[in-house]
């Protein structure tokens, strides 16, 4: 797909493009270049105050709740009071 190099060095992504990769305005696009080619890859920015979510670690502990809940393995209660039992035991 051909583009032009337009004012202040910009260039049109093309609609199908930006429609197969889901791309909206205000997307955060990385730029790279190696041997002379240019390579631009979607990125999603994390806010750093939830930047722990991503751990290995919390993602391992989201794995094993969801696989826990899918298999039942889940503690219902009926109120604060019998929860605070439970986790008691």
């Amino acid at each position: 797909m051909l583009r032009k190099l337009g004012q202040n060095y910009q260039v049109a992504l093309p609609r199908e493009v930006v429609k197969m990769l889901h791309l909206h305005i205000n997307d955060y696009l990385d730029i790279d270049v190696k041997d002379n080619k240019i390579s631009i890859i979607p990125q999603i920015v994390i806010p750093k105050d939830q930047a722990y979510f991503y751990t290995q670690e919390w993602q391992k502990d989201e794995k094993e709740a969801h696989n826990n809940i899918k298999k039942g393995r889940v503690t219902k209660t009926k109120d604060i009071k019998q929860l605070l039992k439970e986790l008691d035991r």
